[in-house]
């Protein structure tokens, strides 16, 4: 190993290790693609919670896939007497542990910080959360990691 590439391995291991990638809530405002998302998790004070020390894990609904919800149902929700059916539907994507996608093999059923028990599955090497796809998986955060869904999770009927 010459001279070059051995200074930079020993700066490589000293500052790598040290490079943090912001929280939960860092990170949606930093991708610019939760704008619906941050609202209402700053609307329900959940936000807080996910700043914390994790591990979390979020499956986070893009700005899009509030697009199936009517104008009439999002904006009723961020009242403040639907606070709690806003926590509620939030907490559905939301759990208390560090799940990858190379964690999942087959189908596997989680609680969610709601406690609602939620399905996880992995078909054709796409990871799915009840309805809603996971289209971005495994964007690591400093107290978790973030899964980005194509829709926003709805009660199992």
């Amino acid at each position: 190993m010459n001279k070059f590439n051995l200074i930079l391995s020993v700066l490589i291991m000293t500052f790598v290790p040290s490079i943090t990638f912001g929280n939960v809530i860092e990170k949606l405002n930093e991708a610019g693609k939760f704008n619906k998302l941050n609202e209402t998790l700053a609307k329900s004070g959940l936000n807080e919670n996910l700043k914390g020390a994790g591990p979390l894990t979020v499956f986070a609904p893009l700005d899009d896939a509030f697009a199936a919800i009517s104008a009439k149902t999002y904006y009723g929700l961020l009242r403040e007497e639907n606070k709690d059916k806003l926590v509620n539907i939030l907490g559905r994507h939301v759990f208390s542990k560090k799940i990858t996608s190379s964690e999942i093999d087959g189908e596997v059923k989680l609680k969610a910080i709601n406690g609602e028990e939620i399905t996880i599955k992995k078909v054709n090497g796409i990871v799915y959360i009840n309805e809603a796809e996971v289209v971005t998986a495994d964007v690591e955060v400093s107290n978790g990691v973030i899964h980005y869904i194509n829709r926003v999770l709805q009660p199992l009927k």
